[in-house]
């Protein structure tokens, strides 16, 4: 959605942005202007200034700054069009719409499923808190040191052990029975009978990226019960299971503040971590990684913690979490290849997140997550495990550790993990590389077959053959801030010089989608970029479905100035990330045994300069 400088202006106008952004960084006056410190990177000594006669802010430190639009973008981690949004609710001005064929329908429908979802969220409480058929509820929350608090703080609730109380709570509020089915609230049997969804169970929201619920997942009560543990909410216009992770509103945040995520097994503790102020942690909904997860991830970080219970027993409970995870081989390579970083964190004997807090408190269980262990040794030491004693177990964990290596996009990243493989496995680099060669290849399609003619299909099929391009069914892959940049530069290709000053190709040149950048500022250097459309005919099909995503209509409205500060806001999120994956190559070449004085005398020194460049960047 694109509003116009007027309707910009008018929401601007109609807040204070001091208010705006007192509301969450305490601000204190100083002379004409008011300071805190920055909530974009981390300080002691306060650098961020706030105008009230400018209505901007701009931090000194690491060079955030714009109006309040800016600031919510940033700070809520939105799209500019979402910051308009948020801005203009909170000044209570409604925003005009401007609609195609049916999206008004779509929109009223929307609503009346979220009003309904907020109704029966807060019955469902209401019932936890006051109602005496939820003392089952109650007794479970008791034996699980669960505070009744949570209902409140939480929104947890109870669905009564009936199999119409929703139903007939629903139809006193004049809801119609064609929005609770869609709803997912109730189902209905082949005979045509309607009965509630939900009973008998403590039920948990969840919410979307806005905090509005969208969906409830409800634990049964007896252990023993011939029953699903957990009953989700079915997939709806405003619920898609894939898109979603539990706790994620409320712990945006501090994964920001953080710059990693937590992704535990389970609701309650997600909670209980919450609760212990960790507040960095989410979990799945009982599916893959998707990604669609991989993208809500990485606006927020790229270092991801999965916590996995370490027990005897509970080795198969952490494999099964993995598997959870990654849904198996597809999964683990959309999660290899979301570029995020991953690591483990395993628990002692027996726990789980929720009871070792319990057990041991929240420092403890903060201590724990300040140290946890590549994915690539967790899964060197699952795979030696699940073949200690085989014959040909050393064979199969070589194969599995090449089979994720080869997975990984980065190149430098690749270099550093095949190091530190080769390290563990006892395994010389040229063993491991080339196994993945071979993985390589029977990865690789067949030939083309025969044709019917008796010619083959392949090189000697003709020339008209060899020049027609290959089908794409879907976008090729690209980073996330490979693609923000090519957005920025098909939006305004006249402004090369200054991206080019904010980002230096260099930092992206081992991302996926780097090589279409490089098209894309060759041809805007030449004067020749005017949009997606200008690649036609020198790109791959698969590119151009990429290029044609890329919402570039998103900064029509925005000014010169606007676009340059997102591109330097850009060009230091870039340049911190390729630092850091530089440093952690320096790293893994100082561990070579075989280094002599004078190389790791450079080492160090190259060690030290890229620390230093990290300053006011983080």
């Amino acid at each position: 959605m694109i509003y116009g400088p007027e309707v910009l202006d008018q929401v601007r106008n109609a807040v204070d942005i001091v208010d705006v952004i007192d509301a969450v960084v305490p601000l204190k006056k100083t002379g004409a202007s008011w300071k805190a410190c920055c909530p974009f990177h981390k300080e002691k000594t306060p650098s961020f200034n706030v105008s009230a006669s400018k209505q901007r802010f701009k931090c000194f430190g690491c060079g955030a700054g714009g109006d309040v639009f800016k600031f919510v973008q940033l700070y809520e981690n939105v799209e500019f069009p979402e910051a308009v949004r948020k801005v203009a609710g909170r000044a209570g001005i409604t925003l005009p719409e401007h609609s195609a064929p049916g999206d008004e329908v779509r929109r009223d429908a929307r609503r009346a499923l979220l009003a309904l979802h907020a109704d029966v969220a807060v019955y469902w409480r209401d019932l936890l808190l006051h109602d005496r058929r939820a003392e089952p509820a109650r007794r479970y929350m008791q034996d699980r040191e669960i505070p009744l608090a949570w209902a409140k703080e939480f929104g947890l609730g109870y669905a009564p052990e009936a199999w119409d109380d929703t139903l007939l709570w629903a139809r006193a509020r004049k809801y119609p029975e064609t929005l609770l089915l869609e709803a997912g609230l109730i189902v209905k049997n082949d005979q045509g009978r309607v009965y509630d969804r939900f009973r008998g169970r403590l039920v948990f929201p969840i919410g979307n990226e806005n905090g509005e619920v969208i969906a409830f997942s409800a634990r049964i009560l007896d252990p023993e019960a011939k029953a699903a543990k957990y009953v989700n909410s079915p997939e709806t216009p405003v619920f898609t299971k894939s898109k979603v992770l539990f706790g994620y509103h409320r712990a945006k945040r501090a994964i920001l503040d953080a710059d990693r995520v937590v992704i535990c097994e389970g609701q309650i503790d997600v909670l209980r971590c919450h609760a212990a102020g960790i507040s960095h942690v989410i979990a799945p909904l009982g599916t893959a990684f998707t990604e669609d997860h991989a993208r809500i991830l990485k606006r927020a970080t790229r270092n991801v913690v999965l916590c996995l219970d370490a027990d005897k027993a509970g080795q198969a409970a952490a494999e099964r979490v993995a598997q959870m995870l990654t849904g198996g081989e597809a999964g683990l390579e959309r999660l290899v290849q979301s570029d995020l970083g991953i690591q483990v964190v395993r628990l002692p004997a027996g726990h789980d997140p929720d009871s070792f807090i319990r057990e041991h408190g929240g420092d403890a269980f903060r201590k724990l997550l300040e140290h946890p262990t590549d994915y690539l040794d967790f899964l060197v030491d699952l795979k030696q495990r699940q073949h200690e004693g085989d014959p040909g177990g050393r064979r199969k964990v070589v194969e599995a550790v090449a089979l994720f290596l080869a997975r990984v996009p980065n190149a430098a990243y690749r270099d550093q993990l095949l190091q530190q493989a080769s390290l563990r496995l006892q395994a010389g680099p040229g063993v491991l590389l080339e196994e993945m060669e071979r993985l390589r290849k029977s990865a690789r399609p067949p030939a083309p077959a025969p044709r019917a003619d008796g010619e083959a299909g392949g090189r000697d099929a003709g020339p008209a053959a060899a020049k027609k391009p290959p089908a794409a069914d879907s976008p090729v892959r690209c980073d996330i801030e490979v693609r923000e940049a090519l957005t920025l530069l098909l939006a305004r290709p006249e402004m090369v010089g200054e991206f080019l000053r904010a980002v230096h190709p260099e930092w992206l040149r081992d991302r996926a989608g780097a090589g279409l950048l490089e098209k894309a500022l060759e041809m805007a250097n030449d004067g020749m970029l005017e949009g997606a459309e200008s690649f036609a005919g020198i790109v791959e099909p698969g590119e151009l479905l990429l290029l044609e995503t890329l919402r570039t209509d998103l900064l029509a409205s925005q000014d010169a100035t606007a676009i340059q500060a997102t591109m330097d806001s850009l060009g230091t999120k870039i340049r911190a990330r390729w630092v850091r994956d530089q440093l952690l190559l320096v790293s893994r070449q100082m561990a070579d045994p075989g280094l002599d004085a004078e190389a790791k005398r450079g080492l160090l020194a190259r060690q030290m300069e890229l620390k230093n460049s990290l300053t006011g960047v983080r």
